[in-house]
């Protein structure tokens, strides 16, 4: 069994707010131009979308408008927990899951990311745990963490 990937942050924010900019504002603060399908290609997307309820989706709209899956809404519960089946570009079969929870503490909100499920990947499942845990350090532990400390100031 592959271990999951586990990044812990804490913000200057309510868990509300944690969330709101996790998902509704997520292409303000996604590197757009490092972690995305374009960037594979040395261009920069042009936005990601997560439709706010479960059962929605999450995608990028590449830099030549071309629409990539990216994965599916599981769980939705604002200032809570998002879950995500993640799947760029590979069917929901094939899905790893990410989990975000928001849990309040005296200084703002902990945010804690979890991303599991790597056995869906068989032989291929060690190199791509380790490719996501040096993308979610950029993604999640930088450019989210500047994104809500940005909006709390």
């Amino acid at each position: 069994m592959t271990a999951p990937i586990t990044k812990t942050i804490e913000v200057p924010c309510s868990p509300e707010a944690a969330f709101t900019i996790f998902t509704r504002d997520i292409t303000t603060w996604w590197p757009l131009g490092v972690n995305s399908v374009s960037a594979m290609d040395g261009k920069v997307a042009q936005a990601v979308q997560l439709e706010l309820k479960e059962g929605g989706s999450l995608k990028e709209i590449g830099h030549d408008g071309t629409v990539h899956n990216w994965g599916t809404v599981k769980v939705f519960e604002p200032g809570d927990h998002l879950r995500l089946a993640w799947h760029i570009n590979v069917p929901e079969s094939q899905a790893t899951m990410v989990d975000v929870r928001f849990v309040q503490t005296s200084g703002g909100t902990q945010v804690e990311l979890t991303h599991s499920g790597w056995e869906v990947l068989a032989e291929g499942a060690n190199d791509m745990r380790e490719s996501y845990n040096k993308g979610w350090v950029g993604v999640f532990e930088v450019a989210f963490a500047e994104a809500a400390r940005a909006q709390a100031a």
